[in-house]
């Protein structure tokens, strides 16, 4: 039976957290802590938050989402290596 698909205050919560790490061990261990962080919900929930930043001229942060979002993408796809 698979997981239940996470709901949006999951996603929030997940989200800020990771948001809010300032290296790399303390974001792999949030990944461990939410692993709703590796779901395609997330990916796509970070995709429209990045392309609304851009939308509202915010590069800079647009661009720091994208480069947490390729962090992400790179540790699930390590995991899919893995399984």
């Amino acid at each position: 039976m698979p997981p239940p698909l996470p709901n949006a205050q999951d996603l929030n919560t997940a989200l800020t957290a990771f948001l809010q790490t300032s290296s790399l061990e303390e974001a792999q261990q949030l990944l461990a802590q939410y692993p709703v962080l590796l779901s395609d919900e997330m990916d796509l929930w970070l995709g429209t938050i990045i392309h609304t930043a851009r939308q509202q001229g915010q590069e800079q942060a647009a661009a720091g989402l994208d480069e947490r979002r390729d962090f992400i993408r790179s540790v699930r796809q390590e995991q899919e290596l893995k399984a």
